[in-house]
């Protein structure tokens, strides 16, 4: 074999494998430099060959001298080497790979020596690297001998080559998807029933998952007979190679749930009693393996605890994919709930047990705290909405009743999480009276964590709740408040009281003003006082309290204290060093509520409030283009975008953002008085329609110019006038997301409708109605495509997307109301009026207009 390369080769390249391999720094550096330079530049062929012989385990080769290490070091840079680009002449990347350019006879010398080296090798480590490289160069390429080779495999005696078949099944599922559907199905459902070595075992669950998601839909229907003998694998598996098996089935529950439709009921028998093991479940559990390790006082083994995430995660992802399904399914939302409730009571403390003690807002103080299985109930909720409140309501009143805290705090975080989620609204009718009773029972009691996320739980359920709501436990929210605020040493609570304080104001409006003599003196002494590092977040908080408060009382009430107010604002503005310090955020939104709630009045501040709102309006957010694969830093608050198909990693633009929206209060509480700032405020909102990494600095943007318009009209000239509406065109032109597009049209009629005479230039005006009939052509394309694909689902596939279709939908629906508007200031009688109507008509989910 050694024959497909000289020998005097082979033995130069393998002394180079090794200066790659076991060399330091400057000996691998000249190794690569040599490898690149003098070998694969010149001779890719022979390199890509030599690796092959390096990578086969065989006595008749040069490899057998060559350990593990090595072995699988070859495997990985052949992968690397054969799949890199080829530079062209202009020195840019091309679309091709070294691969393609070898000579037929090469890649036909490779692919057999790859297979060969599949059959000898015996580490499973190094034949993984070997299948990974044979995937990459199997991908798009025909290859009947790789075909050939699985299936002999497939139908060994030897169970090692059947695990191998069902790798290569796994990684390549286009293997199967040549062959008839009958004829994959009885394949695997023979190796998911018949293998008695658990890895050849999971090779074929691999196998099986792999090809379930890679076929076509009517190929899926077919082979849904597969989950039975998929899900049979689990129960008799010790938990050391359940928690594995588990894991292998997730990606098939997210991506085609509906397969696990039929399996419901026997899968509410099996997984919960994995998530909760210490549970007496009322419905048999089907695994024989004890989940607790007895010897260890109950604490969970490594491999227990490996089983119960996963479980819990399958039994999530199922709930997500399949809402309408697991709420039919008896049993399967109380389970749900049983789970997270009870996992939500597990809180481990340190060594020292001190996590009651802990500052909740510590770095890593979420050790110790199951916060997965709050998770796991914020993501149920969202997903069931308003089914799951009655299981989880039977619990969570006796939990905040407890004498044990950690039944309590377990209580308080699900009233968080589903106060968060999809049911806020039934959450606020229909349990009001025992949630706020228990809250404000529960923000009294001697553990101060406990009574602290109490105060939080507090504001989860209080928000967009209605003053009816709240008004009658008003009272008692304050006085357990100021109990809170006034008494405790702790930062952190006096952090939550103010917060909390600052949410109740905001929903209780004017039935506040009774609490307003006690309270704002607070406020007030806590902003003069608050005048060190560490108390910067207390000032914060004090801000923020002290603006809603000014709001929901209202101008006659605050007037009095807003000078004091505003000159202690200004103290803290001119200590602040650092435009990023979060104590800027904080001092923009408290003077964008002084300015809702002054009115004209505010005036005298704004040379000193909006020279610093400008400045931040305009900073720079920090970007860093990112590869397919590629996470931004983590150390910081960074989110990833996709600008015209490049993955952009950006630092959250918080300021930036919070900026644009108090530029919008100030603006539509002066009026004219804010006529002074309309110029350098349009210099920012008009590129900031185009600014895709912030939808909230768009949406700002597009909220302010009709006000801005308003401001200005007095200073505002046609030619400024003529760039607005430009730039609102070539916005509205290039804009693809029917939810900013509705933005973009309001912004337009909105400016119109301030003009004299509601109208504009001939030229923009025929301008507007062509982006407006593309844009029409385009969403009546979608709705057809959306269509033809949801009639070509099964009726409980149509269901369980119809809900996703119903918002998507929804936004569009908004495009097309602002549409309406446009065309009907235009001209009430425009033809592209019925054009409307009738990609109304399109929609899958039918509304009554």
């Amino acid at each position: 074999m050694d024959s497909f390369v000289a020998p005097d080769v082979l033995f130069k390249l393998s002394q180079l494998l090794s200066n790659l391999v076991l060399g330091e720094n400057e000996i691998r550096k000249n190794a690569e430099k040599t490898l690149n330079e003098e070998w694969l530049a010149k001779d890719p062929g022979n390199v890509l060959t030599a690796l092959a012989l390096f990578t086969k385990q065989s006595p008749d080769t040069h490899a057998e001298k060559l350990p593990s290490k090595m072995r699988s070091f070859a495997a990985v840079l052949l992968r690397r080497l054969a799949f890199r680009p080829v530079t062209g002449t202009s020195g840019t990347p091309s679309t091709t790979v070294i691969y393609d350019h070898l000579p037929e006879t090469t890649r036909k010398t490779l692919e057999s020596l790859l297979l060969d080296c599949i059959a000898n090798e015996a580490n499973e480590s190094v034949r993984s690297k070997i299948l990974d490289t044979t995937t990459e160069m199997a991908e798009g390429r025909p290859w009947p001998e790789l075909q050939a080779f699985a299936a002999q495999y497939a139908l060994s005696d030897n169970p090692e080559h059947r695990r191998i078949a069902y790798q290569l099944f796994s990684r390549i599922p286009r293997l199967l998807l040549d062959q008839e559907t009958e004829e994959v199905v009885g394949a695997l459902q023979q190796g998911l029933s018949s293998e008695t070595d658990v890895s050849t075992q999971q090779a074929a669950l691999e196998a099986s998952v792999a090809f379930l998601t890679a076929t076509d839909k009517p190929g899926r229907d077919r082979a849904s007979q597969l989950l039975a003998p998929m899900l049979n694998t689990l129960p008799p598996l010790p938990s050391v190679s359940l928690a594995p098996f588990l894991r292998t089935l997730i990606p098939l529950a997210t991506n085609e749930p509906g397969l696990f439709r039929p399996h419901l009921p026997t899968l509410v028998t099996f997984l919960p009693p994995l998530i909760s093991p210490r549970r007496n479940q009322s419905m048999p559990s089907t695994n024989e393996n004890p989940a607790l390790n007895e010897s260890s006082g109950g604490v969970l083994s490594s491999a227990d605890e490996d089983v119960r995430y996963a479980a819990l995660e399958l039994m999530l992802s199922i709930t997500e994919g399949t809402s309408k399904a697991a709420q039919a399914c008896l049993g399967w939302i109380e389970a749900l709930v049983n789970c997270c409730l009870e996992g939500m009571t597990e809180i481990r403390d340190d060594a020292d047990g001190d996590w009651l003690e802990r500052d909740p807002t510590d770095e890593g103080d979420e050790d110790g705290y199951p916060l997965m299985f709050e998770e796991a109930l914020d993501r149920s909720a969202s997903a069931l909405g308003a089914s799951i409140l009655p299981n989880t309501f039977q619990h969570v009143p006796t939990m905040l009743a407890s004498p044990e805290w950690q039944q309590r705090h377990a209580g308080l975080m699900a009233i968080c999480s589903l106060a968060e989620g999809t049911a806020t609204e039934t959450l606020q009718s229909d349990f009001a009276e025992p949630i706020l009773t228990a809250l404000i029972r529960t923000m009294q009691a001697p553990e101060a964590r406990v009574h602290s996320h109490a105060a939080s739980a507090l504001i989860n359920f209080c928000s967009g709740a209605t003053k009816d709501v709240i008004t009658p436990f008003l009272d008692d929210i304050i006085k357990a408040l100021l109990l809170m605020l006034n008494s405790s040493s702790k930062a952190y609570v006096q952090h939550q009281a103010l917060t909390t304080m600052a949410m109740v104001a905001d929903s209780a409006q004017a039935s506040f003003r009774k609490y307003y003599p006690a309270i704002f003196p607070i406020i007030k002494v806590v902003l003069g006082n608050a005048t060190r590092p560490d108390q910067r977040v207390l000032c914060c908080r004090a801000m923020e309290c002290g603006g809603l408060i000014a709001t929901a009382v209202g101008k006659k009430t605050f007037k009095a204290d807003a000078p004091e107010f505003a000159s202690l604002l200004l103290r803290i503005q001119d200590s602040v060093t650092d435009p990023s310090d979060d104590t800027m955020a904080y001092l923009i939104t408290t003077w964008a509520k002084v300015s809702q709630t002054l009115k004209k009045d505010f005036v005298p501040y704004l040379p000193f409030v909006m020279p610093v709102l400008l400045r931040t309006a305009s900073l720079k957010p920090e970007m860093t283009i990112l590869g397919d694969d590629e996470e931004p830093d983590t150390t910081g608050d960074w989110q990833t975008v996709v600008v015209h198909g490049q993955r952009i990693g950006i630092r959250t633009a918080v300021l930036e953002e919070k900026a644009f929206e108090n530029i919008v209060v100030h603006c539509s509480s002066l009026g004219e008085a804010f006529a002074e700032y309309v110029r350098p405020v349009l210099e920012l909102c008009l590129p900031g329609l185009r600014y895709f990494y912030h939808e909230g600095v768009r949406e700002a943007s597009a909220m302010l110019i009709p006000m801005l318009l308003v401001c200005g009209k007095s200073t505002l000239s046609v030619n400024d006038l003529h760039t607005i509406f430009r730039t609102l065109l070539a916005a509205l032109d290039e804009e693809t997301e029917s939810g900013f597009l509705s933005s973009l049209y309001k912004c337009i009629v909105d400016s119109m409708l301030v003009m004299p005479d509601h109208s504009l230039p001939a030229d923009l005006t025929v301008d507007i109605l062509g982006a407006t009939k593309r844009k029409l052509q385009v969403l009546a394309q979608k709705r057809k495509q959306r269509s033809d694909h949801i009639f070509s689902q099964s009726s409980e596939d149509a269901e369980e997307e119809r809900e996703d279709m119903a918002l998507l939908e929804e936004l569009e629906d908004f495009e097309l109301d602002e549409m309406s508007r446009f065309l009907r200031v235009v001209d009430p009688n425009h033809p592209l009026l019925v054009a409307i109507g009738s990609v109304r008509d399109l929609a899958v989910i039918r509304t009554e207009y």
